[in-house]
């Protein structure tokens, strides 16, 4: 019952580290959004995806009630959901997120599925992506009315974030025998059109082959999207220098009002202050995306820089920019 419209999702993408769960949370706070956290992680989409498969992914991720898909906080109170089911829902997605932390067989119950409690049907679907560019790309050409928000963010500051949740622990590595958390497959075969072979690729620094992986993501992404008319590219940098005014602009490219839930959320999770954990949403926005220019070493900036200035991406930050 409630699908919300699956010929018109909103989707949200970019690369692991680009802000795509604090704008994600910008549109699940809109109170006719039913909101979908990564469901092609659990339930990946098939490769190549084709036009015809697309209504039952869509139908597929939104039936999945896991907590991972669906008990990511802070949770928001919804025109099609009353406010007592809301107060259950979140309780049980309190409850299955405390379980997933203890061992063996408590840790099964995290796997229950947790329903919507929906009284009518949610007037939009959305869904958050980090992997499933290729699928965007079927995503907006086949279905006119999605909407789809890819981000970017400067790639020093995303390669600088993902060096520190790699060294603390953070991720599951992708790769299997190596100690990188992205797809090293996918960086090795986009760095080898540009004429860097394996070899030369793991004789890079560190923060070089991060900086091929943010290339691999981004610019396949970005051409495939850009020059759509349902697609709208945001860059992190400015959605956190002028936090309010582009989350308007973003819902009304959605096709969402802007409203007091969401005008709250924005200005909560932005203007924050003291320690954020590293998958916190609520932080100080302005400071948190220029922070790996005093974190990141010069060395490591310079190794991202010999990657990315090249990149038709890099016109977006004229420090990059060769």
């Amino acid at each position: 019952m409630n699908h919300g419209r699956l010929d018109a999702p909103i989707l949200i993408l970019g690369a692991p580290r680009s802000g795509t769960t604090w704008l994600a949370k910008i549109i699940d706070s809109h109170p006719d959004v039913l909101y979908r956290h990564e469901p092609d992680e659990t339930r990946p989409g098939p490769s190549p995806l084709t036009p015809a498969a697309l209504p039952g992914l869509l139908a597929a991720w939104v039936a999945d009630r896991g907590a991972r898909t669906v008990a990511k906080r802070p949770f928001f109170a919804k025109s099609w959901q009353s406010a007592p089911a809301r107060g259950m829902r979140t309780l049980l997605a309190t409850a299955a997120g405390a379980a997933s932390r203890l061992p063996a067989p408590v840790s099964l119950l995290a796997r229950l599925p947790i329903p919507d409690l929906a009284t009518r049907p949610a007037a939009r679907l959305a869904l958050k992506s980090v992997a499933w560019a290729e699928g965007a790309a079927v995503l907006a050409q086949t279905l006119p009315a999605s909407r789809t928000i890819f981000i970017l963010r400067h790639p020093c500051g995303q390669v600088a974030s993902v060096m520190r949740g790699n060294r603390l622990r953070r991720f599951d590595l992708r790769t299997p025998g190596t100690d990188m958390p992205f797809d090293e497959a996918q960086a090795l075969a986009h760095a080898a059109m540009f004429g860097v072979d394996a070899g030369a690729f793991q004789a890079l620094p560190e923060a070089a082959r991060y900086a091929w992986s943010w290339r691999a993501f981004n610019e396949p992404a970005y051409d495939a999207l850009a020059a759509r008319g349902n697609v709208h590219v945001v860059l992190y940098e400015a959605l956190c220098a002028s936090p309010e005014a582009l989350a308007r602009r973003i819902l009304q490219f959605a096709g969402l009002d802007w409203n007091r839930q969401t005008a709250a959320f924005v200005a909560g999770s932005t203007t924050h202050r003291g320690s954020a954990g590293y998958y916190a949403i609520f932080r100080d926005a302005a400071a948190a995306a220029e922070t790996w220019r005093k974190t990141m070493t010069p060395e490591d900036q310079a190794a991202v820089r010999s990657v990315v200035a090249v990149s038709p991406l890099a016109r977006f930050w004229p420090d990059v920019a060769a």
